[in-house]
């Protein structure tokens, strides 16, 4: 590796992004005001909603992690898959009720089932944060240090170069820019994983060859789905499943489609390219298995794959690496800003801000998310370890107060009161089983509590808020 790659992977990684940013220009000078900042204008065609869908659950992790399981496990990678699309066909119960609300974020929701309240909406509106803000100081990470063995390049510059070209896709038009750009970014990954499968065997001799190499417990169909082992798969699902589902990202996207049809067209469509990746990476880790059966971290398996194949195909795989993780930092800021500025400045602040103002405002604190998420990536490369902490504290936290609340939006029996302490005690919860260390994974402690505090705090004060509503109706009168 080195510097001796790095004409050509600059020359590729130009040219995809040159046009991408281009599009992101076009669309921003195209579509200006703040709803299409915000949710893309509500009006976001059905290959696009896919695309960015794929394009933000995509990332270093996937050219990483996902490859080095299907070095060590084979199959196993299309069961993650399967555990993330079912929390993302979760969102199938709520997709007709979600974009007929005219939703903008994950505070809107708990808005709408348990009415205004401050402190419930400012627990909402820090945990709808904290996940995406930690996507973006992680694929920082992902990208520096893949990006820097590739090109001997210094990790903190090349974060810093990151830093910089996502704001070319953000500041034009928020989700509008972002969502078409996901999609070429789409496209650009489905054809360099096609590439890349056929240099897998190209260099191993074929898919028979790689069959005979690896571990019958690995290659096998079905049997080799479950050969990571079934303690791991039940980490999968009490890990992935709650924090998938409570993703404001998602939801954005649900609120950016055209129609109810498109959201659900979008989200089971997503799910099949998703699982088609996720066969793509045991493939990718089983063929590199049979090249270099002895690599101490499977993490390496990438890695170590980029240091055997020609130059070009390297300069493609590496602009490959960049459009994974930069579409997943875009959507990112994008989401964090948009709390920010609706659900905090505009909720609190000062609710009469004018359209034009809110729009400026947001690109300002684009700016600095990113300059925040770099600083913090550039001081802790350990980012994976407070991405997984974010995901539990906000699955924690907010599972059962949004699912449970909307299941029972229209009866009598929730109360903001209970949703303030389903949320605390969710956050309890999880800091408790987070201290505790005992291997399962904290989030459940958190969703425990949250489920218990929830429905007692309801109990106990549904009396209370249906005579605070009475007073009022009889005020009104």
């Amino acid at each position: 590796m080195g510097n001796g790659n790095l004409l050509p992977i600059l020359l590729s990684s130009m040219i995809i992004i040159g046009l991408s940013a281009g599009v992101s220009l076009y669309v921003g000078m195209k579509r200006k005001g703040n709803e299409e900042w915000a949710v893309g204008g509500r009006s976001l065609p059905l290959y696009v909603v896919i695309g960015t869908q794929f394009a933000t659950v995509m990332g270093g992790g996937m050219l990483v992690a996902h490859v080095g399981i299907g070095y060590t496990s084979g199959w196993s990678t299309i069961t993650y898959g399967l555990i993330l699309g079912g929390g993302i066909l979760t969102l199938l119960f709520l997709a007709n009720w979600l974009r007929e609300q005219g939703f903008t974020t994950l505070p809107d929701v708990i808005r709408k089932i348990y009415g205004e309240h401050p402190l419930l909406t400012s627990i909402t509106t820090v945990m709808a944060i904290i996940v995406p803000f930690g996507w973006i100081g992680t694929q920082m990470v992902a990208f520096g240090s893949l990006l820097g063995a590739i090109t001997g390049m210094n990790e903190n510059l090349l974060m810093f170069f990151l830093a910089l070209i996502s704001l070319v896709y953000i500041l034009p038009s928020g989700m509008t820019s972002i969502a078409w750009t996901d999609f070429i970014f789409g496209i650009c990954m489905l054809m360099m994983s096609v590439v890349s499968i056929g240099m897998v065997f190209h260099m191993t001799g074929g898919f028979d060859v790689i069959a005979s190499s690896v571990p019958p417990s690995s290659i096998d169909f079905p049997t080799g789905m479950g050969a990571i082992g079934s303690v791991t798969i039940l980490l999968w699902a009490l890990s992935i499943l709650p924090g998938t589902m409570t993703n404001q990202m998602y939801y954005q996207r649900i609120y950016a489609a055209k129609s109810s049809k498109t959201i659900k067209l979008s989200l089971i469509i997503t799910v099949a390219v998703i699982l088609l990746v996720e066969a793509w990476a045991a493939v990718m880790g089983m063929g590199i298995r049979t090249l270099n059966p002895g690599l101490a971290n499977p993490e390496d398996a990438a890695g170590w794959f980029l240091t055997q194949v020609p130059t070009w195909f390297l300069a493609l795989f590496t602009s490959f690496i960049i459009v994974t993780i930069m579409s997943t930092v875009n959507s990112g800021a994008q989401s964090v800003v948009v709390n920010l500025t609706k659900d905090i400045y505009q909720n609190y602040i000062n609710p009469s801000i004018s359209e034009k103002s809110l729009l400026r405002m947001s690109r300002v604190l684009s700016v600095i998310v990113i300059a925040v998420a770099y600083v913090m990536a550039t001081l802790f490369s350990g980012a994976l370890n407070w991405l997984v902490a974010t995901y539990a504290y906000s699955a924690g936290a907010l599972l059962f107060p949004i699912f449970i609340g909307y299941a029972l939006r229209k009866t009598s029996f929730l109360t903001v009161q209970g949703g303030i302490a389903g949320m605390i005690c969710g956050l309890l919860g999880t800091g408790i089983g987070h201290a505790l260390n005992t291997g399962i994974p904290y989030v459940i402690f958190g969703l425990g509590l949250s489920l218990i505090g929830l429905l007692v705090g309801s109990y106990f004060t549904k009396e209370g808020q249906a005579s605070s509503m009475e007073e009022q109706v009889s005020v009104d009168n």
